[in-house]
């Protein structure tokens, strides 16, 4: 403050003490008081300085002493253990340690990438297993470099927008949201695009990947030791596959070996190797949407390098390659389901996620409009050794070399990933599919394949000589000339006497390239006018077989919806059969015993279309199952037929098929068996279902009939009464009656009876029955006619095998009579029909018409015919055992005469057959033979 500052303090300070004093004098006289003036202060820069210079001191004072105190130390104190350690940062990182970063290739940009924005850190180890420890990173300033150099490689995973987004550089985000700005406002002009972009940026940001894992052996040792040339051939596939490579880093271990990883903008490319074994083992995993699989011949191009030989004239082995590709995180289910390949059970996950497969090779690939065509020739090390199908190429005269077919690759068919047959299971899926049913017709001239696209069965069709047209009716004309082309053995009918090089060509096939369900409903469908008939008029006549070799049921795609539970569908297909027809088709993997029954789960479509075919009238249905179709499990097959008396074909005894076969079946040229599976043994395993068929059907809700205890076998819990209890007397039915069974124990009800000698009764197969009958109609022999009278008088008739056979009881209770007017006391099966309420004029089929889809009786029918009698109430010491006659009648024609003649027994106006012929009368046979 300066002096005159100090002045004019004083001054105010006197004049404010006057100005006091006169005001309180005497209040007369007045002063004048002078205005006041502000204080001014002035500050100089030095101070202002200093002032600021020491704050801000103080401040750092303070912030660091809290960031010691509050944060470097207790993390300090958690890091300390680590940093007294030999790890340490590198400042070199991106020279290597002790050679020039030139060594080592950098990695390239591809023409139109720019180097996104990203933060490098790393942390390295010193540790003495590494002789050598390398990084390199990509450079911002780097110019892109053009890939086109290989001309001749595919594109494999051009990464533009299926990159990782935590790559993406600020700027292209703020770019993203700019358009999508403008896009909202174009929302009404330009929806549909709106939407597309939308679906490519969320595939964009799926936490899922592709891992392609590969292992090699067998490749040159120098190779593997060298990191500058694996380092090269990591930047190389890099380049080659459109992949973006951020960086990567090497080392060379003591002795031997090299271990690299490499990050990508899409993920990670590394490996290692055993130099002195000849092994490298990589792996590649890639975030974006492109395919990754075509990276394997790259892969294998730039990795799986031959090693020199040892010596002049040393044959060194190609070098052997496995890999497996997985896909990897969470996808949406809608964008990969059921037809997606790769991520299907059977391609995706059983082949290309397996590693350890010998050989694992594409052969073909192909898109149709309807469905992905996947052919891959695999070996598994588990059934052929690599060694051997290497030595069958040979000619040195080994067994491998003198048989090839048997150590071949074994060729794979995928569609839509899900495996539809292979070269080593084509005979057991196609014949066991084709001439079951072939053989159920006695004379099968027209046939219908509905699929089939592969050929093979059109090929097995084609072998029987009775067909004049096959017509195959195949949605997917390129899935037939892809076979033709990748798959010709399945459709090589040149060894067939009579038929062409190519099944098609055959001049009894008749291929069309149209949608089955169409095809059938427009011919065969309901409302198809006699007048109105569009078509060819051959296309209206009935087939005699038809096989479904289309979808599996549990495919979850709209298509197997349409095949399997679409009744107008069926119905068209059940109208398109001859009287005598024949259905058959294929229903996917076999049940477990501990599965639920087909109407839950993954089953359903077999359950829905069972159901259908039954209510549109097929009058025997059957499963049956094929283990050698070289499918993961079991392979269910069902056989319908719309005529009941067919059941008896499907019966046929091995021999009989042999005939059948060796009659109809057409040569070859080579000499060889046309059938390289089916037989007639093989045909006997299909008639009894499988164990788990039965329990899974019985496991329906509500239970079916006859799946209690009593039906299934001998009940435990049933008491049996032994033959030793019964005895033979004279029948108190009457003197018409001649001989009855009697009890000699009290027998409660529901009791076996006899069960213990059931299994020893006498069995007339309905042929050799027919071929006595036969042979009684056309000579007159004593001893034919005591079998027929025999048979007649002491047996029962059954047609649980289609036809009339005739099963006569070998013990006393061959003598048990009828039960005239429904006192019968013991029985198989309970009707409330007797002799006196049936109608003679009209057949009553409670007694001929048996379930068509009963697994139950289809396991048992030797028990179901030869169980014995269960007593029906309780019978009493000494009371005769009485059965029903009228279950023992199948036969339509003869059912007036049975009727009427027990009838006639009942009442005393005849005697049976056994009684007449004992008392003198004439056969049964040589009445009806001199009657005629």
């Amino acid at each position: 403050v300066d002096s005159q500052g100090n002045r004019n303090m004083a001054l105010k300070s006197s004049l404010r003490q006057s100005s006091t004093k006169g005001s309180s004098s005497n209040g007369e006289g007045s002063v004048t008081q002078a205005p006041c003036k502000p204080y001014q202060v002035s500050v100089s820069f030095r101070f202002i300085f200093l002032t600021l210079l020491s704050s801000a001191l103080l401040s750092f004072t303070v912030g660091r002493a809290v960031r010691v105190l509050l944060l470097e130390g207790p993390r300090g104190a958690l890091l300390w253990p680590h940093l007294e350690s030999s790890m340490r940062n590198r400042p070199d990182y991106h020279l290597g340690a002790g050679k020039s970063r030139r060594d080592l290739p950098l990695p390239q940009m591809m023409d139109g990438k720019e180097v996104p924005r990203t933060v490098y850190t790393s942390k390295n180890f010193d540790t003495a297993a590494a002789a050598t420890s390398s990084s390199v990173l990509v450079e911002k300033s780097r110019t892109a470099v053009d890939s086109e150099g290989e001309a001749d490689e595919e594109v494999t995973c051009d990464t533009d927008g299926g990159s990782c987004s935590r790559g993406k550089d600020p700027a292209e985000v703020e770019d993203e949201d700019d358009d999508e700005e403008d896009d909202d406002d174009d929302e009404d002009d330009d929806y549909d695009d709106d939407d597309d972009d939308d679906d490519d940026d969320e595939e964009e940001h799926l936490p899922a990947g592709q891992h392609l894992l590969v292992d090699m052996k067998d490749v040159d040792g120098t190779f593997l030791n060298s990191e500058e040339l694996l380092a090269q051939a990591m930047v190389d596939v890099v380049a080659d596959s459109r992949l973006t490579l951020l960086s990567y880093h090497c080392h060379t271990l003591v002795p031997t070996g090299v271990s690299c990883v490499g990050v990508l903008l899409e993920s990670h490319i590394s490996f290692h190797t055993w130099p002195t074994e000849g092994v490298i083992t990589l792996d590649l995993f890639t975030c974006g949407a492109a395919p990754l699989m075509p990276v394997l011949p790259v892969i294998e191009r730039l990795f799986a390098i031959p090693r020199p030989p040892l010596f002049e004239g040393e044959e060194v082995p190609k070098p052997g390659v496995g890999w497996s590709h997985v896909l990897r995180g969470f996808r949406d289910a809608k964008a990969h389901g059921d037809t997606d390949a790769l991520s299907s059970d059977d391609l995706g996950v059983d082949v290309l996620g397996y590693l350890f497969y010998d050989l694992k090779e594409e052969v073909a690939s192909v898109q149709t409009p309807f469905q992905r065509i996947d052919i891959y020739n695999l070996i598994d090390s588990r059934s052929v050794k690599i060694a051997d199908y290497q030595r069958s190429l040979s000619n040195d005269g080994s067994y491998q070399a003198q048989h090839p077919d048997l150590f071949a690759p074994n060729k794979v068919v995928f569609l839509d990933g899900v495996k539809q047959s292979t070269s080593k299971g084509d005979a057991g899926y196609h014949e066991s599919l084709v001439h079951p049913c072939m053989f159920m017709h006695a004379d099968p001239k027209r046939v219908a394949i509905i699929g089939g696209g592969e050929g093979a069965t059109l090929r097995e069709v084609l072998k029987h000589d009775t067909v004049e047209k096959c017509t195959m009716v195949e949605i997917d004309e390129l899935m037939v000339t892809t076979s033709r082309q990748y798959l010709k053995e399945w459709s090589d009918c040149s060894d067939i006497v009579g038929s062409e090089e190519w099944c098609v060509d055959d001049p009894r096939a008749d291929v069309r390239y149209e949608d089955a369900v169409a095809w059938f409903i427009d011919r065969f469908g309901e409302g198809v006018d006699e007048k109105e008939k569009k078509f060819d008029e051959d296309d209206y006549k009935p087939f005699d077989v038809i096989i479904m070799d289309a979808l599996d049921p549990q495919v979850n795609i709209p298509f197997a919806e349409v095949l399997y539970k679409q009744p107008t569908f069926l119905q068209a297909v059940y109208d398109s059969l001859s009287e005598q027809g024949v259905i058959v088709m294929q229903l996917g993997d076999a049940p477990y015993i501990s599965d639920p029954h087909d109407t839950i789960g993954r089953h359903e479509n077999r359950a829905i279309i069972t159901s259908h075919l039954l209510r549109m009238g097929f009058q025997s249905v059957h499963v049956y199952e094929e283990k050698h179709s070289d499918f993961d499990e079991s392979w269910t097959y069902l056989v319908a037929m719309k005529d009941y008396t067919s059941r008896s074909l499907w019966y046929s005894n091995a021999a009989q098929i042999e005939v059948a076969i060796q009659n109809r079946i057409k040569h070859t040229h080579s000499g060889k068996s046309p059938l390289r599976f089916f037989d007639g043994a093989t045909m006997m395993t299909y008639q009894t279902p499988h164990k788990a068929q039965e329990v899974v059907y019985c496991r329906n809700k509500p239970m079916p009939a006859g799946c209690d205890e009593a039906t299934h076998g001998f009940s435990k819990s049933r008491p049996n009464v032994p033959i030793s209890s019964f005895e033979v007397k004279t029948s108190q039915v009457g003197d018409h009656a001649g001989r009855g069974v009697f009890a000699k124990v009290d027998i409660p009800k529901g009791a076996h009876i006899g069960a213990e000698q059931s299994a020893n009764s006498i069995n007339v197969a309905p042929t050799t029955y027919d071929i006595i009958q036969t042979l009684a109609e056309e000579h007159d022999l004593a001893d034919l006619d005591a079998v027929l009278e025999y048979l007649w008088g002491y047996g029962f008739d059954s047609n649980l095998y289609g036809e009339t056979s005739v099963v006569v009881d070998s013990t006393i209770l061959t003598f048990v009579n009828h039960g005239c007017n429904g006192t019968y006391n013991a029985a198989t099966v309970t009707s409330t029909v007797t002799e006196m309420t049936a109608g003679a004029e009209e057949f009553n089929e409670e007694f001929f018409i048996n379930d068509p889809y009963d697994l139950v009786v289809a396991r048992h029918l030797p028990h179901n015919q030869n169980s014995g009698d269960v007593a029906l109430r309780d019978i009493k010491a000494g009371e005769e055992i009485l059965n029903n006659y009228l279950d023992f009648s199948t036969d339509e024609e003869d059912w007036k005469d049975y009727v009427r003649n027990l009838r006639n027994q009942c009442l005393g106006k005849v005697v049976g057959s056994i009684t007449n012929v004992e008392r003198g009368g004439l056969p049964s046979m040589k009445v009806w033979r001199d009657g005629k």
